[in-house]
This record gives structure tokens, sequence and C-alpha cells, in this order.
């Protein structure tokens, strides 16, 4: 799957330089951003992103491992 079509539409421009990133082999510090959830919702995630390199060394795939961030609500 292309990483994008994870990405809400009116995010992508902003998240774009992230992937740019991604696909020079740049390591990347885990990063919070909004992302499409499989039943369609727009959640927040903590996201770790990883280049992936063939011998050459160049850049074939970037894996992601991504964890839904839960909110807290507040006691009253």
């Amino acid at each position: 799957m292309n990483i994008r079509e994870l990405i809400p539409e009116n995010e992508r421009e902003k998240r774009s330089g992230r992937i740019r990133q991604l696909s020079h082999g740049e390591v990347l510090e885990p990063y919070r951003m909004q992302r499409i959830a499989k039943d369609g919702r727009i959640v927040e995630a903590r996201v770790t992103s990883t280049a992936l390199l063939n011998e050459a060394g160049k850049v074939y795939a970037v894996t992601t491992t991504e964890r839904e961030i839960q909110m807290k609500k507040a006691i009253v």
C-alpha cells in the first residue's frame, strides 16, 4: 500500500517532507501524525518509519509501524 493513501488529504502536503526524507534513506525519530484507520476514521498515531535499502544502498520500500494514540478523558 502506498503510504500517501493513509494520510488524510488535508495533511498530505504538510507530510510530504517526511516521505521525501525517507525516500532518501534518512533516519527519522518516531513522530505523531493523523492517519486514516481501516474503518475510515481519522486518528492520531505515533509512527515509526524505516526505509528499506537494497544491496546497492538504494531505497526500495518504506515500512511503518503505527500505534493509535488513545486520548485520556479528563475526570471532572
